[in-house]
């Protein structure tokens, strides 16, 4: 049963996904058909950000009170009639509207079920769920190119919400597997009073320099994801329906590169893998600046960003319970998640005005500034972990 449970943990995972890549496959046809300007998508892209960072932050309160599992199931049918909504929106406004709710169902399902898997499953595990999230980002461009190459995008938001109509149901279904941890009969994590107190937590030397490798990556992975289409047809000349399609290889590269880490955390450390990660992503961030007119080297690179930068959310959710403490893993993760979302809320947006600026060209060196941080949080992070004798 803990097996079976897993997979349908996996599969409101690739749930979570769908939502995350849609907007970016699908922006430049919706700037064309709303007559707004690229640089605009921050008023979507904030209040759904927004949202899911106060999700995040009350994930702890939401999962006590409610369960994880039916956290899970009620936030993935509002995902799906946000998406719904989304599709019939007359104009941004609307859009912005049903974001509200999809944002929150995104945050409360991430910072929970990673918590959850945290607690009950390996390192390997961890990073198998995050590559199933990796397939749900990767389906939507496909989805999209698909309803971009014969209708419009409108119906690529409506295929994606009834796949996610479909995992809600497949969790519904699920109710009863959850009483398989014998610790965890209803699905519920340990009650609050178990829980270390915010304050305490804060004082933890770990949380800033973790809480700020989770901004940094997070800022990487979608700031790729919401640009990259638009990059390719403005710059690098690509067809609407062919940047959305050329974005999959993007997540291809997300998901494989948490799928390789799941198969190496046997192998290697945690703290090793999440090194690769950066190296592999500097190769890709190097393939996307090189200034050649071929698109193929900057899908590579994309791939190779995707590939490195996957694997280090996951492995910093697994490590949670492991450098705060079980009793404030829940609430570790809600903060972990809260700087992940900041990074998910500011990054786009920056990425957006600096392009209204200097136009798209923009974006492979925006991405090299976000690499360079991001090394050299990890290097304050290593630091601390070896000064500490932690154990991964």
């Amino acid at each position: 049963m803990a097996t079976l449970l897993l997979l349908v943990i996996f599969t409101a995972y690739v749930g979570l996904g769908v939502p995350d890549s849609l907007f970016g496959s699908a922006w430049p046809a919706i700037c064309e058909s709303f007559g707004i300007s690229q640089s605009s998508a921050w008023m979507i892209t904030t209040p759904i950000s927004c949202c899911t960072l106060f999700s995040s932050i009350i994930s702890a309160k939401l999962i006590e009170k409610f369960g994880t599992k039916w956290v899970a199931i009620i936030s993935t049918f509002i995902t799906a009639v946000a998406l719904l909504g989304m599709s019939f929106a007359p104009n941004p406004w609307i859009m912005v509207l049903f974001g509200v709710p999809l944002g929150f169902g995104g945050g409360a399902i991430d910072s929970g079920l990673n918590n959850y898997v945290a607690l009950h499953y390996k390192a390997s595990h961890m990073n198998y769920l995050h590559c199933f999230y990796g397939v749900g980002v990767a389906i939507s461009p496909y989805i999209m190119s698909l309803a971009l190459s014969f209708t419009t995008w409108r119906n690529g938001y409506r295929y994606a919400s009834y796949l996610q109509l479909v995992i809600a149901l497949v969790a519904l279904l699920s109710i009863p597997l959850w009483k398989v941890h014998q610790n965890d009969p209803t699905g519920n994590l340990i009650k609050e009073e178990n829980y270390a107190s915010y304050k305490d937590l804060l004082k933890n030397k770990m949380l800033f320099p973790v809480c700020l490798i989770l901004l940094l990556a997070c800022a990487i992975e979608v700031t790729a994801g919401t640009w990259a289409t638009t990059y390719f047809v403005s710059v690098k000349g690509a067809t609407k329906s062919q940047g959305a399609f050329l974005l999959m290889f993007y997540y291809a590269g997300l998901a494989l590169g948490r799928f390789f880490s799941g198969l190496l955390s046997s192998k290697l450390s945690l703290n090793a893998l999440n090194g690769l990660g950066m190296t592999i992503v500097g190769v890709g961030v190097v393939a996307v600046i090189i200034p050649v007119n071929f698109i193929y080297l900057s899908v590579i690179g994309l791939f190779f960003i995707g590939l490195g930068i996957g694997p280090i959310y996951p492995n910093f959710s697994f490590l949670t319970p492991r450098l705060f403490g079980e009793n404030a893993s829940q609430k570790a993760m809600g903060l972990q998640m809260t700087g992940a979302f900041i990074g998910i809320l500011i990054a786009p947006t920056l990425m957006g005005a600096f392009s209204s600026v200097w136009g798209m060209e923009i974006f492979p060196l925006f991405n090299a500034v976000l690499l360079g941080l991001l090394v050299l949080s990890y290097i304050i992070y290593l630091r601390i972990f070896h000064k500490n004798g932690q154990i991964q």
